[in-house]
């Protein structure tokens, strides 16, 4: 059965002289691996260049097999400022990147989808690490990998006082239950995470974090990513001094 769907371009490589392979981030079925055959003959069925992470309309043969074969592609959206500004560039590709390593094949996902849309469209706009933060707690969040923020995570106590992020479990322990290297956070460190963890994306503008938050969150999404996803990162890379945020 043919298939129309819209995705973000994840990664792309040649396939003999004139295809194609694609991995593409759909709407309605999550990753899929697609080959476009004669993509480089100029066949007119193919407008796009199909730029990692540049939005695309996808005609499609779903298939039993891991690879399906795309009939057509045109372009919806390509983020040009990407070609041109470093740094975003190298955000952008974080995010495709994640998303890439964490989504499962044929296993859709519709808040991952419009959670990539609207971090390309803000990180278009603005230059500010709540974009990073934002896009990482909410990937965490909705891919089912998030760690627990609200109680501790052996006991289920509720925490009012003090705050270990243990990275091994994934989230806050107790007094009781703190066991082996612990991370001791402050109270609005965790307000942030769980404030972003809430909040639509216009609203993590509102947010103001202090220098000592910001070092806290870069510790614990650093540590986190390595542990659970065996993603290494360095947050302090991503600096705009213009805006007097540094990361």
């Amino acid at each position: 059965m043919i298939e129309k769907d819209s995705g973000f371009v994840l990664n792309r490589y040649n396939f003999r002289e004139t295809s194609l392979i694609t991995n593409i981030y759909t709407l309605r079925f999550g990753k899929i691996t697609g080959i476009l055959k004669g993509f480089y003959t100029g066949k007119k069925e193919f407008s796009s260049p199909l730029e990692p992470a540049s939005l695309n309309e996808l005609i499609f043969y779903p298939k039993k097999s891991n690879i399906w074969l795309i009939s057509y592609v045109d372009l919806i959206k390509s983020y040009p400022f990407l070609s041109n500004d470093f740094l975003k560039n190298k955000i952008a590709m974080t995010f495709i990147n994640l998303v890439d390593k964490v989504m499962q094949p044929n296993d859709p996902n519709a808040d991952v989808f419009y959670l990539l849309e609207d971090s390309l469209e803000y990180l278009e706009k603005f230059s500010d690490p709540r974009i990073i933060y934002t896009f990482l707690i909410k990937f965490f969040t909705i891919s089912g990998v998030k760690p627990q923020l609200d109680k501790c995570i052996c006991c289920l106590t509720k925490l009012t006082d003090r705050f270990f992020f243990d990275v091994s479990r994934g989230g806050l322990v107790c007094n009781n239950c703190v066991r082996g290297e612990v991370f001791d956070i402050n109270k609005e460190t965790v307000n942030v995470f769980l404030y972003i963890q809430k909040n639509k994306f216009d609203m993590i503008f509102r947010l103001n974090i202090s220098p000592n938050s910001i070092e806290e969150i870069n510790y614990i999404l650093e540590k986190f990513l390595l542990y659970h996803l065996e993603y290494k990162i360095n947050l302090k890379e991503f600096i705009w001094k213009e805006e007097g945020y540094c990361v």
